[in-house]
């Protein structure tokens, strides 16, 4: 009988032990990871509220993350804004000025002459504006919207007659490939020329040569003042650079191949041209002063993002607002607002009569209307996401504060279990050390009794 209540006893005194155990370790898995859930086990209806507490919070910082790129991209904007601005003011001057009386022909062609640089320069800011691969001061119909696309004014392997000239005939997305030209100037000198975008003189004839200098162009000072510009599908300020001109031969120049025949035989009225791929948008042009003939042909047409502006784009964004995203007003959209030369206005406004100089005054107050109201969006659209990044953060933090009180550890609560558990346990080993004893002690009386037996 005393050894089945030993065995109980002993028993009894183990699962204490075992318990106390079990609670220490729990305490410190808390204590040292700073949640009191760390398993399914430890709090199961609890860990589900925790991870979709969680899954909020995380898309809580993402939408204030986007809405902070919202924030730049307006900032980006305006700042463009505020440099065309201020050059229209200069320009409203400078209409004033032109109006003066006192002008002579030549002064008026002096202020005239600041005047037309100062819109270009507007383009320049315009087309200089790049958020995030995105051009919000330009609009779709500021791109290249009197160069076609070669396509469109080709049939392919169907010959049709143009007059030349010192503009643009088309343009060449980048992706195209299998691409060849026969021209035939008809005896009139008239040259293919392709250029890059940004100024590169990649195929045709040095401006040395009497095709450019017939059209009044021997210097690149000319090209800037008479050809590059964006309505031939040049970017805003190009700069000429003829380092990689291929006058006849084979040339190469970032990833694309052109076979060009040249102009160097007097007696031939054809040029042929071949291009095996391309990488970046291209523009074609036929200098000379006559009529030529052109045949094309080409296996691929490449897709252009912006009618050529090689990936940048001037569509309107839309930044999350929201944790929902379900509704439109869960979004945040951001128009596109040209303020180009040709959105404003402006394109033939001059100032070298006092005619002129009039028109344009009230050109330029329409101008500086339009430009400042778009200013003023980007005011309100800044204060708009600003509003929405600080509720995202205030339910961030409340979100956050909910899954604190339930998924973190009460360090006061733990840490006066982990001191009790640990009295538990140790008092637990040296119950069952001394309940280890006691069968001994037994067997010892026992042994002790039958000797004296």
């Amino acid at each position: 009988m005393l050894s089945v209540q030993t065995n109980k006893y002993h028993l009894m005194v183990q699962r204490a032990q075992n318990q106390a155990q079990h609670e220490l370790d729990t305490s410190f898995k808390r204590l040292s990871s700073g949640s009191r859930i760390n398993s399914a086990a430890d709090d199961a209806a609890g860990l589900q509220i925790t991870d979709r507490l969680s899954k909020a919070i995380t898309a809580g910082r993402q939408v204030n993350r986007n809405l902070a790129d919202g924030v730049s991209y307006a900032q980006i904007a305006e700042a463009g804004l505020s440099q065309i601005t201020d050059t229209l003011q200069r320009m409203r001057q400078l209409s004033v000025q032109a109006q003066n009386g006192v002008n002579s022909a030549e002064d008026r062609a002096a202020l005239d002459k600041e005047f037309q640089q100062l819109k270009a320069h507007i383009d320049s800011v315009a087309f200089g504006t790049v958020a995030f691969q995105k051009l919000p001061l330009v609009g779709n119909d500021d791109i290249s919207s009197d160069v076609p696309r070669i396509d469109e004014l080709l049939q392919q392997g169907v010959t049709i007659g143009l007059p030349s000239g010192l503009r643009s005939i088309a343009y060449i997305p980048a992706g195209s490939e299998g691409l060849s030209f026969l021209l035939n100037d008809n005896g009139a000198n008239d040259d293919i020329q392709v250029f890059s975008r940004d100024g590169k003189h990649l195929v045709g004839s040095p401006l040395s040569a009497q095709t450019w200098s017939a059209n009044g162009i021997s210097v690149p000072a000319d090209l800037q003042d008479n050809f590059f510009f964006v309505e031939n599908g040049y970017l805003a300020n190009p700069t000429y650079d003829d380092s990689n001109l291929n006058q006849a031969g084979t040339s190469n120049y970032n990833g694309m191949e052109f076979v060009f025949s040249g102009d160097s035989n007097p007696t031939s009225l054809v040029e042929t041209l071949t291009i095996d791929r391309t990488t970046e948008p291209l523009i074609v042009s036929v200098i000379g002063s006559g009529f030529f003939n052109i045949t094309g042909d080409w296996t691929t047409i490449g897709e252009q993002t912006a009618q050529g502006l090689g990936g940048l784009d001037t569509g309107s964004v839309r930044i999350t607002s929201s944790l929902r995203l379900e509704n439109e007003s869960d979004y945040n959209e951001i128009m596109n607002t040209p303020a180009t030369v040709k959105a404003l206005g402006l394109s033939d406004v001059s100032v070298d009569n006092p005619e002129a100089a009039a028109a344009a005054l009230s050109a330029m107050d329409r101008a500086l209307a339009n430009a400042t109201s778009k200013q003023s969006y980007y005011g309100a659209k800044l204060n708009q996401m600003q509003s929405a990044q600080r509720s995202a953060t205030m339910a961030v933090e409340s979100t956050s504060s909910a899954r604190s009180r339930i998924q973190d550890t009460d360090f006061a609560i733990e840490t006066a279990n982990l001191v009790k558990n640990q009295i538990l346990n140790d008092t637990s080993l040296a119950v069952l050390s001394q309940a280890n004893a006691i069968p001994e002690q037994i067997f010892s009386l026992l042994s002790a009794s039958t000797n004296r037996g």
